[in-house]
Parts: structure tokens; sequence; C-alpha cells
């Protein structure tokens, strides 16, 4: 009987943590970019994302920090701290504010006065809850993104 039981909680932890690791991670688009303003010390950006979760179980994502290289050159780092539940198989977007570095500004304000859409790539980390902790899951995506709308007007391609 002894052995059954280890058996069975040894197969149970493997099942259990089998589909832990299958949590695949959401995927991310790029939907818009809106510079918001620059000053002496920097430019702000608002950066829309749409994520969606590619997994049939409820994801709570606590937090996640990203990079936006546009045409392969980096524009800034952001990051989203406001928890975000996404039901299996559903989307949502998200507006985040990310701030520019004064030294970073030429290249990328160039880019967005040369251009309507440029290349836009973005990759990060989503800090999900996991039981009583958090598990970091990377994300990455690239895509065509057009500067002159706004996040929050922008279409689907």
């Amino acid at each position: 009987m002894k052995t059954s039981s280890g058996l069975l909680v040894l197969v149970g932890s493997a099942v259990l943590l089998a589909a832990c690791a299958s949590v695949k991670p959401p995927a991310v688009r790029v939907a818009g970019i809106h510079f918001d303003g620059i000053s002496l010390t920097g430019a702000r950006v608002d950066v829309g994302l749409h994520i969606r979760n590619v997994n049939p179980e409820d994801l709570q994502i606590e937090r996640f920090d990203y990079e936006v290289k546009l045409n392969g050159k980096v524009l800034g780092h952001g990051y989203q701290s406001d928890p975000l539940m996404l039901q299996g198989f559903k989307e949502d977007r998200v507006i985040s504010r990310l701030d520019i570095n004064l030294l970073r500004i030429p290249s990328a304000v160039k880019i967005a006065l040369e251009r309507d859409r440029v290349d836009a790539e973005v990759k990060g980390t989503f800090y999900v809850r996991d039981g009583s902790g958090l598990r970091k899951i990377k994300f990455g995506s690239r895509g065509n993104v057009d500067l002159n709308r706004g996040p929050s007007r922008d279409r689907r391609d």
C-alpha cells in the first residue's frame, strides 16, 4: 500500500508539473505607436498591444516589461504594472506608456517623421500568477505598424 501511495503521488506530481509546463506564452502584437510629446528630458510614447491568450485556461498576468524596436533600432523600454486577467482563447488590448531616453530621440523621431509605417518588434517578459508565486514567460513578435494613428484607434490588419 505504501508503494502504491508513493507511486500515485509521483504520477500526480508529474501530471501537475506537465500541466504547468505546458502553458504557452500569450501572443502579442504591436497594434499602434503614438508619439505623445517630446521634452528636454525625453519623449513619451503610447504603445498599443494586442495580447491573446492561446491557452484554454484563464491566465492572470500580474505585470510585464518589454522593449520596442523600430526598424531594428531600440526605441525604448516599457512596463505595465496593472494586472490583466485573460480568459482562455480571449484577447485584450493594452495601452502602455514607453519613456524614451533623450539620447535615442533623434533616430526614433527621424524614423517616425520619414515613414508612415515601420517594422516594429516587441520582446519582453510576462509575470504570470502561478499558485502563490509568479512565473516568468518570455514573449516576442514582429510586425508592420502605422505610426500616424494612436493606439486606441488601431485597426486589424
